[in-house]
């Protein structure tokens, strides 16, 4: 499975959105708040409850996730946490709660607990079997669907998705892009069936295809050799050696396929562009999103590889050179092998 991919300074929690939470749960006491008597949690003393476990155990922003969790499990906003601050809470609740804060504590992703995030104002499910999308990758995205309007004499836009994990960039692309078709492929089929229930979510399950297998072997059965518009892809890009330096919540907790691409971190964008003259029709575009300090050795592996227009970067929030854009030739001349 690929997916959106991190080195250390890459890495930020994102996603306090509203969800149901499935936590298994025990019996064990509410911490401090174990001498109270049935029906005396309160909204607030939760919150406190939650902010002071998590503070204990170093969590950034420990009020915040206190307070996604509680409105999570109550099914209101977080604004309403406030409103009614005195509102009396179940012990059915307070368990589940409990237990949300523990695996909190143990660094285990918000987003896992709550099974939400966010990726372009758009919310999806996610779990174990995927990566957590991260903002850096709405750019891929964005791109895309600009670049995708010069194009808007095809009657329709065939784009493949390597790697797509919870279908966050083939979801929105196929939502944004009206004429988009969309074939989105990944090594994991747990993946895959986040990916689709994400697509039905969105009601775009009709407009893409979902394909399980290594890199671009899935497509051959499609006849889509030289007709793709754009071959797009957020595949793992951290090295095994710094698989070691990650923070516990990726290190622990995200699936490591997605992660680790070799001992350079380079070994998947090696064998998408080595492949990728097969695929791309005329002047169809490669896009990757990419590592810190990673844009310059991607962007030499596709001039060597001889078949682009000369490739370009452009930076993330941070100033990190994060998307590389690479467009196919009109006609791939001697030098393209």
């Amino acid at each position: 499975m690929f997916g959106s991919n991190t080195s250390q300074r890459d890495i930020k929690q994102h996603g306090n959105h509203r969800a149901a939470i499935s936590i298994s749960h025990d019996n064990t006491s509410v911490g401090s708040l174990k001498t109270q008597s049935p029906h005396e949690y309160t909204v607030s003393s939760l919150i406190r409850y939650g902010s002071r476990e998590l503070k204990a155990h170093e969590i950034d922003n420990a009020r915040l996730d206190a307070e996604v969790i509680l409105s999570h499990l109550l099914c209101c906003r977080r604004l309403d946490l406030y409103v009614h601050p005195d509102k009396p809470v179940e012990n059915s609740v307070v368990a589940i709660y409990q237990d949300a804060i523990q695996k909190r504590g143990q660094k285990v992703p918000l987003q896992y607990i709550t099974h939400q995030t966010e990726f372009m104002s758009l919310d999806f499910y996610v779990d174990e079997r995927v990566l957590i999308p991260r903002p850096e990758t709405e750019l891929l995205v964005e791109t895309v669907i600009e670049k995708s309007k010069i194009m808007s004499a095809a009657d329709e836009i065939i784009l493949v998705d390597i790697g797509t994990g919870s279908g966050a960039i083939a979801i929105t692309l196929a939502k944004k892009m009206e004429k988009a078709r969309v074939f989105a492929v990944d090594i994991s089929a747990g993946a895959l069936d986040v990916a689709r229930m994400n697509a039905r979510r969105h009601e775009v399950l009709h407009k893409i295809t979902f394909l399980c297998g290594d890199t671009f072997g899935p497509l051959k059965e499609y006849g889509l050799e030289s007709k793709v518009h754009f071959i797009v892809t957020n595949p793992p890009y951290v090295s095994s050696d710094e698989f070691r330096y990650l923070p516990k919540e990726v290190r622990d907790y995200e699936p490591y396929i997605a992660l680790v691409s070799g001992c350079d971190g380079l070994l998947i964008f090696r064998r998408i562009i080595a492949q990728v003259k097969q695929w791309l029709l005329p002047s169809g575009f490669l896009l990757f999103e990419v590592g810190e300090r990673q844009a310059q050795p991607v962007i030499q592996l596709l001039e060597d590889r001889g078949c682009f227009k000369r490739p370009s970067s452009i930076k993330d929030y941070q100033n990190i050179d994060r998307i590389i854009v690479a467009q196919m030739e009109d006609e791939c001349g001697q030098n393209c092998h």
